[in-house]
């Protein structure tokens, strides 16, 4: 499975934030407007932060690809579950995606969110089978900080996606279809994996909620 596409647009999105700092500029703004006590230093220091586990999140997103496809080689249980690869890789090809791709780093938080998904649905489908997960659960902790900093409609239309593809549903039909139930708003959804997250805190834990979702809500 081919994922260099994937790493080339990593590479660009990484590119675009050092250049033009988009994001952080968002997650400065946002700080500065929900903590007014903290010092001009202090939420730049917040935004490196910040800055720097989106990005670390986003790149990682082909290695777990990587690890998965890996462990369910080893599992016996590749084949079973190569639709659902093939469809993470569909997702990030897509024009018609929930967040664009123009947007440098943020515009690959959904598709990094969307990876991380699917390879935890089909690592907790293993779980379910033989009592084991295909990869450790930390593996996954950081999406719940990151499902927060997108924001409604984007990470419930996120999550529904998530179901949808891991049942092999068509790609740009899901997407068309989530756009028309969901609308310009969200609804309260669990995390589509029964799969505990542990209790460590993560980089992301105090980043406040960014509204991904609305910023750029593309429909």
């Amino acid at each position: 499975m081919d994922i260099s596409n994937i790493r080339q647009d990593i590479e660009t999105a990484v590119r675009h934030e050092d250049e033009h700092g988009a994001f952080r500029a968002i997650v400065v703004e946002v700080v500065r407007r929900e903590q007014p006590d903290k010092t001009d230093d202090e939420i730049q220091t917040f935004a490196d932060k910040a800055v720097a586990g989106v990005r670390e999140f986003v790149v990682s997103a082909p290695t777990v690809i990587e690890a998965t496809l890996q462990a369910a080689e080893e599992a016996g249980v590749l084949e079973r579950v190569q639709p659902i690869f093939e469809t993470a890789l569909q997702y990030t090809e897509e024009e018609l995606d929930f967040i664009p791709d123009s947007l440098g780093l943020a515009g690959l938080m959904d598709d990094a969110y969307l990876i991380y998904g699917l390879m935890q649905e089909i690592s907790e489908r293993h779980r379910v089978l033989v009592g084991t997960s295909l990869l450790p659960a930390v593996t996954f902790s950081i999406m719940q900080d990151i499902k927060r900093m997108i924001g409604d409609p984007t990470a419930t239309r996120l999550e529904m996606a998530i179901v949808a593809f891991a049942r092999r549903q068509n790609v740009r039909e899901t997407i068309e279809q989530i756009y028309r139930r969901i609308g310009s708003e969200g609804l309260a959804m669990d995390m589509p994996s029964s799969a505990k997250m542990p209790g460590e805190r993560s980089p992301l834990a105090d980043v406040p909620c960014l509204d991904l979702g609305r910023r750029w809500t593309t429909r």
